[in-house]
């Protein structure tokens, strides 16, 4: 169990991992952003296409993990209009996009944590490989984080501060699937789709549009290379 945490904390690192890559380079072209926008955007789609929804049916059938998806969106939207529905300057609005987007993805890192869990629960090299996965995905999702926040002109150390306490929320979803994996099993397909739920709203009412400001063409670079990073990740 201790190595399994260890693991799982070291795929959650990979969050700042990310933010850090980003961090290199002090200043970046609107086309470079877009890339990086556009690879999590899809990164975030390959996740759920490839990973959480296909987990989800297998484990619990589509009413869950549909109840799952539509509860996502409906507090993202809620959320996402109480942060955007006042005019605001550029900085005001690409903070508050940070912070969505490190909400969606602290709202799925928890039952990704889970799922090395239940992988470990199944054979532990599958453990390893999903944790593995994770922290492929999870180095471009810290880009999303921390780019918006960084042309906001939020100052890195406190943007690293953030995504280290973000890495947490992995290994905390592990440990809580080897709870649930004995108690509650049944939750898992609604926590999935729920997850599944925010990365959509993500990607589409936030991060993609935020992408196409800063490049319409050089996003979609981005989104292919991001898909084709967790495809590779998933199946080979």
């Amino acid at each position: 169990m201790v190595n399994l945490v260890i693991v799982s904390i070291a795929a959650g690192a990979c969050t700042a991992l990310g933010a850090v890559l980003l961090f290199i380079k002090k200043r970046w072209s609107n086309a470079s952003l877009a890339v990086f926008l556009g690879m999590a955007s899809g990164v975030m789609v390959a996740v759920v296409i490839f990973d959480m929804l296909p987990s989800a049916l297998v484990y619990g059938g589509i009413k869950p993990v549909l109840e799952g998806v539509f509860l996502g969106i409906a507090i993202l939207f809620i959320l996402g209009y109480c942060l955007f529905n006042r005019e605001s300057e550029e900085k005001d609005s690409l903070i508050s996009l940070g912070y969505l987007i490190m909400l969606g993805i602290a709202m799925h890192d928890l039952p990704e944590g889970m799922a090395i869990a239940l992988g470990h629960e199944m054979k532990a090299r599958t453990g390893m490989v999903i944790a593995l996965g994770i922290a492929i995905h999870n180095i471009p999702e810290g880009m999303a984080i921390a780019a918006p926040l960084l042309m906001a002109g939020m100052r890195r150390y406190k943007i690293l501060a953030q995504m280290l306490l973000l890495a947490l929320i992995t290994p905390l979803g592990t440990i809580l699937g080897s709870i649930i994996t004995f108690i509650l099993p049944q939750l898992l397909p609604l926590l999935l789709g729920f997850a599944s739920g925010i990365m959509l709203y993500l990607v589409f009412f936030q991060l993609w549009p935020q992408a196409g400001i800063k490049g319409r063409q050089p996003r979609w670079y981005g989104f292919w290379l991001g898909m084709a990073i967790i495809f590779i990740a998933t199946f080979l």
